[in-house]
């Protein structure tokens, strides 16, 4: 497991480009899954994704004290992300876009459900409310604490903490009703 705050720590303080590439490789894909979620454009999901990574060099000594590195760069991204989008006139706040790609990386866990099971429930991830479907992405996907979830989308985290529930009872609903019904439809 790498320490990832140990790199950041590495980068930041004595400006080690070993740690920054280590850090850098170690969170490029995630930030970019993140980055490409909220915007639905792979091309501007990673170019935003390089642009946090170069703010991070080139303002390390800045960064000093940054405690939780993997929060900094969640926040930094979904900014990026919302200033492209004021930029391109799109007048639709994130937290009302429909755009989000949900795709999950698979643990052993993940690996026991069967490729029809992800399937429905990635479609019923899509068919959240974007706030949710949000903060269901951050906690479950990404690992993300409620109160990094908070500081990353700028909610309490009691909020958090009530969106992933209603994430939870809708997406426990919705894929036990396709089941009833795949189960339903295969007895007839």
């Amino acid at each position: 497991m790498i320490d990832t705050a140990s790199l950041f720590r590495k980068m930041t303080e004595e400006g080690n480009q070993i740690a920054f590439r280590r850090f850098y490789d170690h969170f490029f894909v995630i930030l970019f899954r993140y980055t490409a979620t909220l915007l639905r454009d792979k091309e501007v999901a990673e170019e935003i994704t390089h642009d946090v990574f170069v703010h991070c060099w080139q303002k390390r000594t800045s960064l000093r004290e940054v405690r939780n590195p993997q929060v900094f760069l969640f926040v930094a991204a979904r900014n990026r992300a919302v200033d492209y989008m004021r930029r391109k006139n799109r007048n639709v706040p994130l937290e009302e876009s429909d755009e989000y790609d949900v795709q999950f990386m698979p643990d052993p866990e993940q690996l026991m459900i069967t490729t029809e099971m992800m399937g429905r429930l990635e479609e019923a991830i899509r068919e959240l409310p974007p706030k949710c479907r949000e903060v269901f992405i951050l906690v479950k996907q990404y690992g993300l604490k409620y109160k990094e979830v908070a500081d990353v989308m700028q909610l309490s985290a009691k909020t958090v903490e009530n969106q992933l529930a209603i994430a939870m009872r809708k997406l426990t609903l919705a894929v036990s009703f396709r089941l009833e019904m795949e189960v339903a439809r295969k007895t007839h």
